[in-house]
């Protein structure tokens, strides 16, 4: 499965977001910029989790090389809660 959850526009950029995966392998969010840089990580084995964490990249306007870094980030907020 594969679903484009969102698209902007910023600074002549063209972002667009997407989740993908199964439940069994997991869902993951993937960003890419004009089709030329992409990053992609499996976040969770829940569809809703992986949609919800795909929107809030879009709201805050994340590229592609700082995915690794703020899914690190969710992680740890969730394990310190």
């Amino acid at each position: 499965m594969r679903k484009c959850v969102g698209n902007i526009e910023l600074c002549g950029n063209h972002l667009k977001y997407y989740v993908y995966g199964s439940r069994s392998t997991g869902f993951g969010v993937e960003i890419i910029v004009t089709r030329v840089e992409k990053a992609d990580q499996i976040v969770s084995h829940d569809l809703g989790t992986a949609m919800s964490v795909a929107q809030q990249l879009q709201r805050g306007s994340v590229f592609p090389i700082n995915l690794n870094e703020i899914i690190e980030d969710f992680e740890f907020e969730a394990n310190s809660d």
